[in-house]
């Protein structure tokens, strides 16, 4: 006998903690590892088969349970393997992946003496892998450079977007979206600033630890182009005094 075709056993699933409850006809956002309950809206009948499928990227069956041999599946995908089971009124998807993303579709057929009519409900699930702290690195400084950078990356996480916040101490708080590498003039900015760096996706946001830009480099900038602008002065009037005593030398000795 071929052994892709035979029932395999039913597996008993059991929710952990709080299962995610997907709806028909709307978009559900899963953690990466949840457990996620699709509702088999059957109408008030003795027997019906229930055919789980996906649809979309790639359509294929998933398995086909039978509500008069209610403790086998049959035909079970080998991706879902072991994953995928009914638990009461529901199908339950087991510890979700994130290539478990796709449109589902739950097809119902009736029967009695005959097959009467079916009913499908459509399902659309993204699944998310949660970010990782970020980390924040300080490229150069206001001594040798006009300008700071600094670069925001994450180790874990899928789709997700980062932004920068800027909080001062006089309470003024501002944004900077969708940037993963902040750069601060270090010529305009006017006060000391505490920088953090935000990343999420739609199941989760993580924020790095605090990064202070200090304005002590910037007064040490500022007094080196200080001294600079104060040494051409010099120079300068030394050279106006230079050629106009040398102008005037040639007069006093006529």
């Amino acid at each position: 006998m071929n052994t892709a075709q035979q029932s395999p056993a039913f597996h008993i699933f059991v929710v952990c903690g709080e299962a995610l409850l997907a709806k028909s006809d709307t978009i559900t956002n899963a953690h990466a590892g949840d457990q996620v309950l699709f509702p088999i809206e059957h109408q008030d009948t003795d027997q019906y088969d229930v055919t789980f499928k996906m649809k979309f990227p790639v359509p294929f069956k998933i398995f086909t349970w039978k509500s008069n041999n209610p403790v086998k599946l049959h035909i079970v995908h080998p991706l879902y393997q072991h994953r995928v089971g009914i638990y009461g009124g529901f199908v339950m998807l087991n510890d979700v992946h994130v290539n478990d993303t796709g449109d589902y579709e739950i097809h119902i057929n009736y029967y009695g003496t005959e097959l009467k009519n079916r009913d499908e409900s459509f399902f659309r699930i993204q699944v998310f892998e949660p970010v990782s702290q970020p980390v924040t690195a300080i490229l150069g400084n206001c001594v040798s450079s006009l300008d700071i950078t600094l670069n925001c990356s994450v180790s874990k996480g899928t789709n997700y977007l980062i932004h920068w916040e800027k909080l001062s101490f006089s309470g003024v708080l501002s944004e900077t979206h969708n940037v993963t590498v902040l750069v601060i003039d270090c010529v305009t900015e006017e006060e000391q600033h505490v920088y953090r760096c935000i990343a999420e996706n739609p199941v989760s946001n993580a924020t790095s630890d605090l990064v202070t830009v200090s304005l002590c480099n910037k007064i040490n900038s500022n007094g080196k182009r200080n001294s600079l602008m104060v040494l051409v002065s010099v120079v300068m009037t030394v050279l106006v005094l230079t050629i106009a005593y040398l102008w005037k030398t040639p007069c006093a000795k006529k």
